[in-house]
């Protein structure tokens, strides 16, 4: 079934574009202004930022991780000394390398591997936030 219609709409004119376009520029520019205004006021508010719990338990993953390669590869460099010796002090051994990631992390202000690579950012709850 085909539908015809019987009054079809007349052509627009030739300048129609250059009308709407001029009614429609002030709109454009108070949309503008309070979306920009709107975003001033977010960057400077004070609300809280909260961090996904599945984030944190993914960076400690990452930082668990990080250590196990560290162990892998000290256990490497000692591969030639006498087998097993090295896996009687395996708890020093994971103590250690564990105080070096926070040793050269926490340590000095800076975030942990894992938490660094995921890009989590925690701040002090008790001081104001600005």
């Amino acid at each position: 079934m085909i539908c015809v219609r019987s009054n079809p709409s007349p052509a627009p004119q030739e300048d129609a574009w250059v009308t709407s376009y001029q009614r429609l520029v002030p709109h454009w520019h108070s949309v503008s202004l309070s979306h920009q205004f709107k975003i001033l006021c977010f960057r400077h508010s004070s609300i809280p930022i909260s961090i996904s719990r599945v984030n944190q338990f993914d960076a400690a993953r990452l930082d668990i991780e990080l250590s196990a390669m560290l162990k892998e590869q000290l256990v490497k460099v000692f591969s030639l000394m006498k087998p097993g010796m090295l896996f009687q002090y395996e708890p020093e051994l994971d103590a250690f390398l564990e105080f070096l990631i926070w040793r050269f992390s926490i340590w000095v202000d800076k975030p942990t591997p894992g938490i660094a690579l995921m890009n989590l950012r925690y701040i002090q709850m008790n001081v104001p936030w600005h």
